[in-house]
């Protein structure tokens, strides 16, 4: 038992379970170095004793073997995708709700179902797109959301009925489906298990705290400008962005053989180790396909040829079945909590942020939208000292934790931190800022628990993420689309009636039932994840329901 990790005694080797550097210990606990793994490739300079998880090809066109700084520029690319089409597209009219309503002589919920037939559009898009990115690869999914979210900002520019701001919302949603479902999964494909940490932190905080920087800087603007001059200003990036992917990104899905992924491999590679060293590979010994010796000598692709919109399919898999996959994969329950985990919290984040306005645009409190979209910077303040701490502590953590065990890495390492801290800060946030509202409390008391909750959501997906890439990397784009369509079908269904609920029975009694869910999310059904984890994924890997439904 590793730190209350129940082991399993199925396999010899559970997917998921790595060995991070060359060491191990005897039965007295003494660290030596180990000879079985000579044959693997390291990473260099100080960090020269930890494997490469997963190893790299000899193909220079592998993501894996480009250079860090091309690797995170294109993510960066893709993460700014993120923060355009969904972290400010969506929360866009928050601050302004109250005057987009008045202009449009339309309800506050009517606004807020403008949003919600946003995110319905991701939702529902998102098995498709799941789908697509499996058999033709994550760069024309991408391409065609930027230009969806050009095109979607332009309509909501010249929106002068709430007819058209629906339309346009309608295709801002198609345009942040890609960015919204498979940029996590990019985070695998480009990176190491040991460089992963601090990306998912910056993703993550772009992931929650942006959303409500939206806010800080749409309030002001609407009431100074007007609130068609924040999809006017909003168009300058989007369009920036989309350029940027058309120019500097690449396609990251690479189909590498399966010796490589000795994360996510069963006992039948670790049985024979030595398959996986790269000789054997060049000297085309029989054990690889023709297409793979192909790869292996193959020239870097020049500039132009990597830029190409299409690179190919990925995959001959059925579409159809590809579709389904998102909604399979919710029979292994560690992947249930990793969507519950996702979602639920970040749903909670968007609620506050559509109900803000209502409580304090309005007596007794008749906050103009610029003071309203302030109250936003508590939640950015939340959301970036919950990135930076995981920023900072991540990857030590997951060293040092997995070197008092032996050199073995397992998944569940990444649970308690960030389903303790998670658990505090969203009982802090969700309870308090019911709380502040019922006392009359100092709208920068409420903006202090809404950074609560923003910092439990940040941390809940950081957690949630980082199991999820590894301990199901071949997996996360399924869980992703699994999670977003979880967490905007629940907007979606709560833009009809959160608004009236709020008014009706006010905001503790409201946000007392949403920070009970919370806490039993992010913690009660964490523990038996966190012990029973490792054998869960025996049971996956061994099971191979997926195989039995036909969907793989």
């Amino acid at each position: 038992m590793a730190f209350g990790i129940l082991e399993d005694n199925k396999l010899s080797h559970v997917p998921g379970t790595s060995l991070l550097e060359d060491q191990v210990q005897d039965n007295n606990g003494v660290s030596a170095p180990t000879n079985s793994t000579a044959h693997l490739k390291h990473a260099s300079g100080k960090n020269s004793d930890i494997i490469l998880i997963p190893q790299p090809s000899d193909d220079p066109n592998d993501p894996l073997n480009w250079s860090i700084l091309r690797r995170d520029i294109c993510f960066a690319i893709f993460a700014f995708g993120y923060v355009m089409n969904v972290g400010v597209c969506g929360p866009i009219l928050a601050a302004g709700t109250l005057e987009v309503a008045a202009d449009l002589n339309v309800t506050i919920t009517a606004v807020a179902t403008a949003t919600g037939y946003q995110l319905l559009a991701i939702a529902a898009s998102g098995p498709l797109i799941s789908a697509l990115s499996r058999i033709y690869g994550k760069r024309p999914q991408f391409l065609i959301a930027s230009m969806f979210g050009v095109v979607g900002t332009i309509v909501c520019c010249v929106a002068r009925t709430y007819n058209t701001l629906l339309a346009g919302r309608i295709l801002q949603g198609f345009g942040g489906v890609a960015y919204e479902s498979i940029v996590i999964s990019v985070i695998g494909d480009l990176y190491y298990l040991h460089e992963r940490g601090l990306r998912l932190a910056v993703f993550n905080f772009c992931f929650g705290a942006i959303n409500c920087f939206t806010s800080v800087i749409s309030g002001p603007i609407t009431k100074s400008l007007g609130w068609h001059w924040v999809f006017y200003i909003a168009m300058i990036f989007v369009a920036l962005q989309a350029i940027l992917v058309v120019l500097f990104t690449t396609e990251t899905t690479y189909v590498r053989d399966a010796k490589y992924d000795i994360d996510v491999a069963g006992e039948e590679i670790f049985d024979d180790m030595e398959k996986i060293g790269g000789s054997q590979y060049i000297e085309n010994k029989g054990d690889v396909s023709n297409a793979e010796n192909e790869r292996i000598v193959s020239k870097r692709k020049t500039y132009l040829q990597s830029i190409k919109p299409y690179h190919g399919r990925v995959s001959t898999e059925n579409p159809l079945r590809l579709i389904v996959r998102p909604f399979a994969v919710l029979l292994n329950p560690a992947i249930v909590w990793i969507v519950l985990a996702m979602s639920i919290p970040l749903a909670w984040i968007v609620n506050i942020n559509y109900c803000v306005a209502q409580l304090y645009g309005v007596e007794p409190y008749n906050l103009p939208a610029d003071k309203v979209g302030f109250m936003s910077a508590g939640p950015l303040v939340g959301g970036f000292l919950a990135s930076l701490f995981f920023f900072i502590a991540n990857n030590p953590m997951t060293l040092w934790i997995s070197r008092k065990n032996g050199y073995i890495f397992e998944p569940e390492f990444k649970l308690p931190v960030g389903s303790i801290l998670g658990t505090i800060y969203l009982t802090i946030g969700c309870f308090g800022f019911g709380t502040a509202y019922r006392h009359r409390q100092s709208p920068v008391v409420a903006s202090v628990m809404y950074g609560f909750v923003c910092a439990g959501s940040t941390t809940m997906a950081i957690a949630s993420s980082s199991y999820m890439i590894d301990a199901y990397r071949d997996l996360s784009v399924e869980i992703i689309i699994a999670a977003m369509s979880t967490k905007n079908f629940i907007f979606y269904g709560f833009s009809y009636f959160f608004n009236n609920w709020v008014a009706s029975s006010g905001p503790d009694v409201v946000f007392d039932v949403l920070g009970a869910i919370a806490i039993f999310t992010s913690l009660i059904i964490t523990i038996p994840l966190y012990m029973y984890g490792k054998r869960i994924r025996s049971w996956w890997h061994r099971a191979h329901l997926l195989k039995r439904l036909k969907l793989a």
